[in-house]
């Protein structure tokens, strides 16, 4: 009886050693957690740009919005349409296509939906595809008018781009945080 009680004591040392070791290592790696999505985020912004740049100056439109766009579309690259079908603009297929779920707004009330995605053979076709879209399509008329970006994608919500009642203002807030603002201006 009298060797078990070492090793009952013995077992539970190990145990709470481990336990405090895990309990110091949480906050570390909840830390890096949050420092990979700020560095995968700002990845997709850098290695996004020059992309989106050549083609909002090809068809006339901005390139932070197109790239803000892209980034809320796609959730910075990271999206299963975006990663598995190169749809980084959450464009929609008249026929055929991808069905996925997808949130949507009607009344001002969201709900979800299966609705079909176009694919693409390459992340420079999505932006393409949506450069072509925003500059020649009848209802983005209004939007090859604005005088900045604010105006710009307000114009591109009004139109109805998204049903999200505060997709202007996200698509604005990652132009503000990531200072995209500056490409209208190269």
């Amino acid at each position: 009886m009298r060797k078990r009680k070492p090793n009952m004591f013995l077992r539970r040392l190990v145990s709470l050693t481990i336990l405090g070791i895990l309990i110091m290592m949480i906050p570390a790696m909840l830390l890096n957690n949050g420092t990979d999505t700020i560095e995968i985020k700002e990845n997709y912004i850098e290695s996004t740009k020059p992309l989106a740049i050549s083609v909002a100056k090809k068809y006339g439109l901005f390139p932070s919005v197109t790239l803000a766009q892209s980034a809320l579309e796609s959730n910075f690259g990271r999206s299963e349409l975006s990663t598995s079908y190169n749809n980084y603009f959450g464009i929609k297929a008249k026929s055929g296509g991808v069905e996925m779920e997808t949130k949507e707004y009607e009344n001002g009330v969201e709900k979800s939906v299966l609705e079909p995605f176009k694919k693409y053979d390459s992340k420079k076709a999505s932006f393409k595809d949506y450069g072509k879209l925003i500059s020649t399509a009848a209802r983005y008329e209004k939007v090859r008018d604005a005088k900045d970006y604010k105006e710009a994608i307000t114009l591109i919500q009004s139109c109805g781009y998204a049903t999200d009642p505060n997709y202007a203002k996200k698509v604005i807030d990652i132009i503000e945080k990531y200072n995209l603002m500056e490409l209208d201006n190269e």
